[in-house]
């Protein structure tokens, strides 16, 4: 019982519950990552579990690495090496996908298309069936994504929707979306989880033997999960309905991404023999904060009560600023910042649209103040990473357009759209789909002795026939590509050397040393393709198992997308500048909460819908319990709205909170 000491009496309840359904309703900073390794250790080490009979799924890599070393530094040596499975949702679906994939239609080499693929294929799609220019394939992603973490099929979609223009065209383009990804062996991040929830339905026996393997179900952030998520956790725990949930009802700030706080009432009913636990004392914030958080929270209805308590004696007034303009907002920012410079990693500028930044950086860059700005492009979107990738996914899977059709002109080799169209001609000769015939066709004119073993006679005699013209008229893409699929058939190559091998191959480096403009643009873009490299050296990945596992652990990363400007300056560290839903799970010494106006937060697209409003209100409660002793809330008189200067007001929150908590300057 050594575990649980330090614990306060709901963490050890909390803990200690092990029979049955469990909701532990965690409030924002009460430790409920420690509740949870600390409850996994006691599983193993008091009650006997055998560690691969845990399962624990979270929301981000990192939240998923820290509870894993935890974990880890929390057994004793007997149980070291051997593990529980700690993984995001995406992770433990391409997990079961990757050993079931025939069951499911596909081929186990499936690629996982980011969403600029998917909004690829979507495009292609629009423009293929000739939509009219106000249906934005943006809008029409969003929807089908929406669709498909609710459990709605394309089949089902327009009988579900209102039945409108819009949604008849939806309807059309899910149903062709779906078609694309299956012929090109693909999914999208969506279909990680509503493909198990395919696969568990058709597959009793599949589900029975994960049922069977895994004995007891943890699910971090339990609020952020959507409706195929929770069907995964549900149907894997019905038998012996050992499913801990932890979550705060008050933190749900994701349902424009699906996610929904009804999940905990769909738990209850389900599991209505449930213990709840209640995790209310805060390990973070003073009292001050704490108060507040309670006073806005409490104004949204039907929720569990629950109110956030700390021991802490410090205590320091919230600092409420009405100034003239941004600019004079990041001004008072400014000043305030003189009295951190000994650590200005503590210090967050949170705001609840991203264009809110400019104002900030354009202060802090002319006095010299060092800042990160949270949210700019990830090192996975950047230009030379994703086409190093495409290149790699389309070795990897035969089937994958999206890929080719990135790099099949990337370095120029003067293929343009006519060309296409003649290679889709030939190919649909062979038999084949577009990058099939390219695939296929690369090993023909790279080496015909290897495509014979690798190329069926059917298809490599329709190749040979089809494209023979064609591989001599761009021998640089066919040759390039045949070697590089042949090299990755190697059983033990290594995928690092293997990623700078491509690169080389198909000439990169000189293509970005002609498009790039400066010396310093080149060093970068170079400097991001050896990193991709890195990254591959790092987890030891090797031969064509290596290579899939490659991409899909690059596709999970769930990324910080952080750009930092390195300003130099006279102070240590970094201010973070950071959307809201960014700031998520992390604390800071200092927040600054600007752009506190009507229309902006409360967002105007929620100022008419109840539902909305709910959210936004917990969203506030999240931004201000971001920080741990001091708070500053502020707001512009006036504010740029294109071309126009309007007069604004104050948001609503401000009033909200007690007049003995604040203090306005």
């Amino acid at each position: 019982m050594a575990l649980i000491e330090g614990l306060n009496t709901a963490q050890k309840n909390a803990v200690l519950a092990c029979e049955g359904p469990l909701l532990i309703l965690a409030g924002a900073g009460s430790g409920k990552t420690r509740v949870l390794t600390v409850k996994i250790a006691h599983l193993i080490t008091e009650l006997q579990y055998r560690p691969e009979s845990i399962l624990a799924v979270t929301f981000t890599k990192k939240a998923a690495n820290e509870m894993q070393e935890r974990i880890a530094q929390l057994l004793p040596a007997e149980h070291q090496g051997r593990k529980p499975f700690v993984g995001t949702f995406h992770s433990f679906g391409a997990f079961l996908l990757r050993r079931h994939a025939q069951d499911i239609g596909l081929d186990r080499s499936f690629t996982i298309y980011d969403q600029d693929d998917q909004l690829s294929v979507v495009k292609s799609i629009c423009k293929d069936f000739e939509l009219s220019q106000n249906f934005k394939p943006n809008l029409i992603h969003e929807k089908i994504s929406d669709a498909k973490n609710k459990g709605i099929a394309a089949s089902e979609y327009f009988e579900n929707s209102y039945g409108d223009d819009f949604d008849e065209t939806v309807s059309k383009v899910y149903k062709e979306y779906v078609k694309r990804l299956q012929a090109q062996n693909a999914v999208d991040f969506d279909d990680l989880l509503s493909l198990v929830v395919k696969l568990f339905e058709k597959n009793p026996e599949i589900l029975a033997k994960y049922q069977e393997q895994f004995k007891y179900i943890l699910v971090d952030e339990y609020q952020d999960t959507n409706m195929e998520q929770y069907r995964i956790v549900r149907a894997l725990a019905k038998n012996h309905r050992h499913l801990c949930v932890v979550g705060d009802e008050d933190q749900s700030i994701y349902s424009w991404r699906g996610a929904t706080v009804d999940n905990i009432r769909f738990f209850q009913k389900d599991f209505p023999d449930h213990t709840i636990v209640k995790l209310e004392q805060n390990y973070r914030s003073t009292k001050v904060i704490l108060d507040a958080a309670n006073h806005i929270i409490s104004k949204n209805p039907n929720r569990i009560p629950k109110a956030l308590w700390t021991d802490k004696v410090k205590e320091y007034p919230i600092v409420v600023s009405r100034l003239d303009d941004p600019f004079s907002e990041a001004m008072q920012v400014l000043r305030e910042l003189q009295r951190y410079q000994s650590n200005l990693d503590e210090v967050a500028v949170l705001y609840r649209v991203n264009s809110l930044s400019r104002s900030f950086e354009e202060v802090f860059v002319k006095f010299g103040v060092p800042y990160k700005l949270v949210g700019g492009v990830g090192f996975y979107h950047r230009m030379e990473v994703k086409d190093i990738l495409a290149y790699i996914k389309f070795i990897s899977n035969p089937k994958d357009e999206v890929s080719l059709l990135r790099i099949i002109n990337t370095p120029s080799r003067k293929i343009g759209d006519g060309a296409i169209k003649h290679f889709r001609e030939l190919a649909t000769k062979a038999k084949l789909h577009l990058a099939e015939f390219v695939w296929y066709g690369s090993l023909v004119a790279h080496d015909p002795e290897f495509a014979m073993v690798m190329v069926s006679d059917e298809f490599l005699l329709g190749i040979q026939e089809a494209g023979v013209d064609i591989f001599k008229k761009y021998p640089q893409l066919f040759e390039q590509l045949g070697k590089a699929i042949k090299m990755s058939f190697d059983p033990g190559i290594d995928i690092s050397s293997f990623v700078m091998s491509v690169v080389e191959t198909v000439g990169y480096k000189s293509w970005i040393e002609k498009m790039a403009s400066t010396k310093e643009e080149i060093i970068s873009r170079y400097a991001n393709v050896q990193e991709l490299a890195a990254v591959a050296e790092k987890n030891k990945y090797v031969g064509r198992d290596g290579l899939m596992k490659f991409l899909e652990d690059i596709a999970l990363v769930e990324e910080a997308k952080e750009v930092t400007d390195e300003v130099q300056g006279p102070v240590r560290g970094k201010v973070s500048l950071m959307s809201i839903h960014a700031a998520k799970g992390l604390e800071f010494g200092t927040v600054f909460l600007a752009g506190l106006e009507e229309g902006i937060f409360p967002h105007n697209r929620s100022l008419e819908n109840p539902i909305q409003m709910q959210e936004e209100r917990r969203l506030f409660y999240v931004a201000i319990t971001r920080a741990k002793e001091h708070l500053y809330l502020s707001s512009s008189r006036k504010r740029q709205l294109g071309s126009l200067m309007i007069e604004t007001v104050p948001s609503q929150y401000i009033a909200d909170i007690p007049d003995k908590l604040k203090v306005e300057v």
